[in-house]
């Protein structure tokens, strides 16, 4: 006979989930009574930047991709998630949208939870809202942190393109020994000279 799938509120009632070993099981009975079962193939979009904020996911399997959206421009990939991770906490404060967007990056297995369900109870619940937001702030470091990595290493890229764009632009002012101005390429390109800074 197979092992018997445990269903999502069962997780939960139980505190199986890292970021609910600090609740009470009260606490997380309230929890549970928002949450069910979610799935999503690869390359799905689970949310989008700048639309509605109104619940969040734990990641049983799978890894989903956090991209920022830029006008005219590829995403930009802020972090990967993987199983034990949260994904979204724009729910928990207004004005509720979404500041990166979701995509699944294989098959994804999910618990879903209703975050404006769950808002309500912790407003009539101070103790579980403050739980829960405890809990839940040290992902939000954890998210802000690689953001910044993010940040900087674009940054760090950004000011290389720009400087090797000079010396290509001084290079092609440069005249010849005929006269004419020539380009002579950089043999020694940045991701060669610093390959552990931004990998898409």
């Amino acid at each position: 006979m197979g092992a018997r799938i445990v269903s999502a509120g069962e997780l939960i009632v139980a505190g199986s989930l890292p970021f609910l070993k600090r609740l009470q099981p009260a606490q997380r009975r309230s929890l549970a009574e928002c949450a069910m079962e979610a799935g999503f193939v690869a390359g799905e979009l689970i949310f989008r930047e700048g639309d509605v904020a109104n619940r969040f996911y734990f990641i049983r399997q799978g890894s989903v991709a956090l991209e920022s959206e830029q006008d005219d421009a590829e995403p930009t990939r802020i972090q990967t998630l993987g199983p034990n991770d949260l994904l979204g906490w724009s729910w928990l404060f207004a004005p509720y949208r979404w500041h990166f967007t979701a995509r699944a990056l294989e098959s994804v297995s999910a618990i879903f939870f209703y975050g404006t369900r769950l808002r309500e109870q912790c407003e009539a619940e101070p103790e579980l809202g403050y739980a829960l937001v405890t809990s839940m702030a040290k992902v939000m470091m954890s998210r802000l942190q690689a953001t910044r990595r993010q940040l900087l290493g674009l940054s760090a890229l950004a000011l290389r393109s720009q400087s090797e764009a000079l010396q290509l632009v001084r290079q092609m002012e440069t005249p010849s020994r005929s006269g004419q101005k020539q380009f002579r390429p950089n043999r020694k390109s940045f991701r060669t000279k610093n390959p552990h800074v931004y990998k898409p």
